[in-house]
């Protein structure tokens, strides 16, 4: 709504009018304004976080209480490295590396076989002699962080259900040049 207002005004050679000024009435505006507003906000969703579950073994006083004795062949070991690039091997004492990438076709492949190797998977009621496999990834210090979530979106997306990150020691380094196969 708007009005005008002014006054004077006379006779000929009277006066001058005064000019008229308008003045709004911006109640209607603002009450649509604020409608508007508590419309879109109880209306918007709010985002979830994106956040995986990460389990931490009960800490313990005594290092040997952690130790469980695991076959080697459920032990699979990814090494993050430089370049974006997977070595992978399976068990430990005579270990066959192989290198891979984060494609679809390349680490996901890998950990679905590694999954799949035998049957029956193990699951809920546990089944006796069932197929149960570890990873355990291991990042080099020039691997990016990115890597390491790769790898855990990886085994979400797999399914895997046991999975240890660890630090990469001397003695992987040792592993990786005795054992790792020169490219053609």
């Amino acid at each position: 709504m708007a009005e005008m207002v002014g006054g004077g005004g006379g006779k000929k050679g009277g006066p001058k009018a005064k000019k008229k000024s308008t003045r709004i009435d911006m109640t209607a505006m603002v009450d649509v304004a604020f409608l508007l507003l508590t419309f879109f906000v109880l209306t918007a969703t709010m985002s979830n976080s994106q956040m995986m579950d990460l389990t931490m073994p009960a800490k313990s006083e005594n290092p040997e209480d952690a130790k469980v004795d695991v076959v080697e062949d459920k032990v699979m070991t990814i090494i993050l490295c430089a370049g974006d690039t997977v070595k992978y091997f399976i068990g430990i004492t005579n270990p066959e590396i192989k290198i891979t990438n984060y494609a679809d076709e390349g680490l996901r492949k890998e950990i679905q076989t590694h999954l799949n190797k035998f049957s029956p998977i193990c699951g809920e009621p546990r089944v006796p002699n069932c197929w149960d496999p570890i990873f355990v990834v291991k990042p080099r210090h020039n691997s990016r962080y990115q890597n390491v979530v790769d790898v855990l979106d990886e085994f979400a997306i797999t399914g895997a259900k046991k999975y240890a990150l660890a630090k990469f020691e001397k003695q992987d380094s040792m592993t990786l040049v005795k054992f790792e196969k020169p490219a053609k």
